[in-house]
């Protein structure tokens, strides 16, 4: 099938949005809201998830428009459906959107529609355009775009209440155009990443059905309505491109089984569960291998690493050796005190992948395990080197540090980490201490270094 020409052009966007607020600017808001955002409200660190969301981003990045590639990424610890991108290249999801999602393809979808939006900068178009209708801030537009992030009434940025709230809420609400664009965008990236892109309009009517039997609409449906008629329109665009066979592989039906776990089953349920998904599925099946790979997981987070490595080894051959179920296996192999074998199936893997997070977070981690501190300083040091903004990875080389007795190392990891999570004034005052401790060992290139990083850090801004 041939696919159609568009009916108009993009519009030019530098004049105007750049004019507003430019991409520096977006950059400099978007760092600041999301320290924000971590200083109010539970995230997940889990590597896995992590990595496997840059995944599907930098898939279809190449496929869009977006002017930047400086991105962060951050997974909120809640069920609801929500998804949201905010300038200068935030995007994040809520981990409870696995549970919406059939497949990759329809969680790409909704990263593409996101991705979309930033490309076409409608952020700025849309502060431009409530400044000549009625002026708004823009601090005061992030912090409620937060509220909506966190679900978090309590959070206060922005006080608001009343007739405020109801303005700015129709404010966050992107045009009904610009929602058409996106849609259309998300489209082409989709098909473009070698993505199905009938994903957009199957995604957006299981939000639509899955609002009618809600009090409250998805969080995400509150700043991007869904009707029937944007659903017809984005379905009729999809057929304009080849569809694609649809992916659901083995690390997306982990973490799907993973939040199945978190946030619909309950004590021995999550057991009956994932032993019922094994016998149901078929044999070498990537439903069944992703059932086994959550049960050894939920084995070992019991502490019963005998039956961990007994569905470990269930796991079928072509699945034992993703990097997912290696990382699995070392942390088994740990609890069973076999710990040169742990961290031997890991020097294996890694020369294959040497900056795989989930690989490298399980190697530090195993190494603070045996005791080997200066080992596992050196590891999490060289995580911080990949991920600098992680807070997670800040706060495990500062505990890291700690057991090492590298002083200096341990003060200035803990800075970064209360930095990242949104706690400014804390994080100058370690600095303080990392500085002090380096004069105290005479180490002038760290001293050099701290001064550089506080000045930075200092220079930040701190609030809306």
């Amino acid at each position: 099938m041939s696919i159609a020409a568009p009916a108009q052009q993009l519009p030019s966007l530098g004049d105007s949005a750049s004019g507003y607020v430019s991409l520096q600017q977006e950059h400099e808001l978007g760092r600041l809201w999301l320290r924000q955002l971590r200083a109010h409200t539970n995230l997940i660190e889990l590597p896995l998830a992590v990595q496997f969301l840059e995944q599907s981003i930098y898939r279809m990045v190449p496929h869009s428009d977006v002017q930047i590639n400086d991105f962060e990424f951050v997974i909120i610890d809640q069920r609801e459906l929500n998804a949201f991108a905010v300038p200068g290249g935030i995007i994040g999801i809520n981990f409870g959107l696995f549970l919406h999602t059939n497949d990759e393809d329809e969680l790409s979808a909704v990263l593409a529609h996101e991705l979309a939006h930033l490309s076409q900068r409608h952020f700025s178009r849309q502060l431009e355009e409530a400044d000549r209708q009625a002026p708004i801030a823009i601090a005061t537009l992030l912090a409620s775009i937060l509220l909506i992030a966190t679900s978090n009434p309590d959070a206060g940025f922005a006080g608001l209440i009343g007739s405020q709230a109801a303005s700015i809420q129709r404010q966050l609400a992107y045009s009904r155009e610009w929602e058409r664009e996106a849609d259309r965008l998300g489209i082409k990236i989709l098909a473009n990443a070698d993505l199905d892109p009938t994903a957009m309009p199957s995604m957006f009517h299981q939000m639509l059905q899955a609002s009618r039997y809600q009090q409250r609409p998805p969080e995400f449906l509150l700043t991007h309505p869904v009707t029937e008629s944007r659903i017809a329109g984005a379905a009729d665009r999809a057929e304009q491109y080849p569809s694609k066979p649809r992916t659901a592989g083995y690390e997306f039906h982990i973490l799907q089984n993973k939040a199945m776990q978190m946030y619909r089953l309950q004590g021995d349920q999550t057991l009956v569960y994932f032993n019922e998904m094994v016998l149901r599925a078929k044999d070498n099946s990537v439903e069944k291998a992703a059932a086994l790979y959550n049960l050894a997981d939920l084995y070992l987070q019991q502490n019963k690493a005998e039956q961990a490595l007994q569905h470990w080894q269930d796991i079928p051959e072509n699945y034992k050796k993703r990097n997912a179920s290696i990382a699995l296996q070392a942390q088994i192999l740990q609890q069973l005190k076999q710990e040169d074998k742990a961290l031997q199936v890991l020097a294996d893997a890694l020369p294959f992948a040497p900056q795989d997070y989930t690989l490298l977070v399980a190697q530090a981690q195993i190494l603070s395990e045996q005791g080997k501190t200066t080992e596992a300083s050196t590891a999490w040091r060289k995580i911080s080197d990949l991920r600098p903004s992680n807070p997670y990875v800040w706060k495990e080389l500062s505990r890291a540090a700690d057991l090492a007795k590298q002083k200096t190392m341990a003060y200035r990891a803990n800075a970064e980490f209360l930095f990242y999570s949104g706690q400014h004034q804390q994080a100058l005052r370690q600095m303080d201490m990392a500085q002090k401790q380096a004069k105290a060992e005479g180490d002038l290139r760290q001293q050099l270094a701290i001064k550089q990083r506080q000045h930075v850090m200092a220079s930040a801004p701190s609030k809306f």
